[in-house]
């Protein structure tokens, strides 16, 4: 019924992120769904579910930084703040990791660039994340019933990672992981 709609099938690439979040947080309207982009890096984007509680001071010193923010969404944050990180020189791998311990709060959160997607879970992994292999894909949800309304006879196995969990699935089918 999404294709049908929105025709997905129709999409040329190798992966792609779609959510839907109650904004707890933030105005609700279209322009702070997800995924989110992190201006000025058109090719990082984000999505989010839980909620940062050092939001304000990120974004302070973000913007101290000359960066704008669209919304006052913390999952925009995310965005901004890992491909800060990755223009400074750190690798998606590191950016990721450092973020399970300097963004404070209950997350879990996948990131995409066209060439790897990553994803990481807080201290105490209160919101969750479902990987499963799907005939030799990867598809990712927040409850493992989703991914199985999708593909009810197609799962070849689920993969609820831990607490301070961090993957990363590069585009070659090498993927990385870490409980840091």
């Amino acid at each position: 019924s999404v294709d049908a709609r929105h025709h997905i099938s129709r999409f040329q690439g190798t992966h792609g992120l779609g959510h839907v979040r109650l904004a707890t947080e933030s105005i609700t309207a279209v322009a702070y769904g997800h995924p989110f982009w992190a201006e000025p890096f058109p090719d990082v984007s984000i999505v989010h579910n839980g909620q940062l509680t050092n939001y304000y001071t990120l974004r302070r010193l973000l913007e101290q930084d000359g960066f704008r923010f669209q919304t006052g969404n913390d999952s925009e944050l995310i965005a901004v703040y890992l491909a800060d990180k990755m223009s400074h020189g750190q690798s998606f791998y590191e950016a990721l990791k450092d973020s399970v311990y300097e963004l404070d709060g209950c997350f879990a959160y996948l990131l995409s660039m066209p060439e790897v997607i990553g994803s990481a879970k807080d201290m105490f992994a209160i919101k969750s994340i479902v990987v499963a292999n799907v005939g030799g894909d990867t598809a990712m949800a927040t409850e493992e019933q989703v991914i199985r309304a999708v593909y009810p006879d197609e799962l070849d196995d689920t993969l609820h990672p831990d607490p301070r969990s961090v993957f990363v699935w590069e585009r070659d089918g090498r993927v990385l992981q870490e409980i840091v």
